[in-house]
């Protein structure tokens, strides 16, 4: 029998799940990069105090989110995993940095966010090389904002509290020398209410924001098994 090229694909995969999956425990060390979601959504309060008689006004938005201009993300994970005939558990740790930025042309920020994360999940072998992993993830962390204003003699530097948690898919090779390369697609939300002071000439401005970060990601990974 004649089997036709379209159809070779579906063959192959039907043929893989009859076999089962392959059965390997391992350790692996990754360090990863590439981009998240640039969606950030907002709201914000604003007091505008006048320098010379020093009367405020206060202002407040409850959807006054702005897309970053980019918004990259470094990662550093230990990851173990024990896979069987049916796929099993994959447990795994490390540290992440995020880093957003946003230029208006009136105000630049930069968003930085080293974070500490876990996770746990499932993960599948098709063949002892190639393996798929499914976990939601959690991670608290600490971002750092800094707020400059283009007509402001000064710049804002501040620390905040952040926390994020999402699900990431990924597929990994690992050759038999032990080097692996992979990629990963997290769904990430990240979540920090950053509050800053800069001021022009005129008027000092006092903002106090609640800000996330939510979307599709797309990671890269290179590491070592052991």
């Amino acid at each position: 029998m004649t089997i036709s090229p379209l159809a070779r694909p579906l063959f192959t995969i039907l043929a893989i799940s009859a076999i089962g999956a392959a059965e390997v425990d391992f350790l692996d060390l990754r360090l990863g990069g590439g981009i998240l979601s640039s969606n950030f959504k907002g709201a914000s309060s604003t007091t505008v105090t006048d320098n010379n008689t020093n009367i405020s006004t206060t202002t407040n938005s409850g959807d006054d989110g702005r897309d970053a201009d980019s918004n990259y993300r470094g990662q550093f994970q230990l990851v173990w995993g024990s896979l069987g005939s049916a796929g099993g558990l994959i447990v795994g740790g490390g540290i992440a940095v995020n880093n957003a930025r946003f230029d208006n042309g009136a105000q630049e920020a930069d968003v930085t966010t080293p974070v500490i994360n876990v996770m746990i999940g499932y993960g599948y072998a098709v063949t002892p090389a190639w393996h798929f992993e499914l976990a939601p993830f959690a991670g608290v962390g600490r971002t750092y904002y800094s707020v400059r204003d283009n007509g402001s003699s000064s710049t804002s530097e501040e620390w905040d509290s952040y926390y994020e948690y999402g699900v990431k898919a990924g597929t990994y090779f690992t050759a038999d020398s032990g080097w692996q390369v992979g990629v990963e697609i997290p769904y990430l939300v990240g979540r920090f209410n950053p509050e800053y002071d800069h001021n022009d000439n005129a008027n000092t401005y006092t903002v106090s924001d609640e800000r996330s970060n939510q979307g599709f990601g797309l990671l890269v990974t290179v590491g070592k098994r052991f």
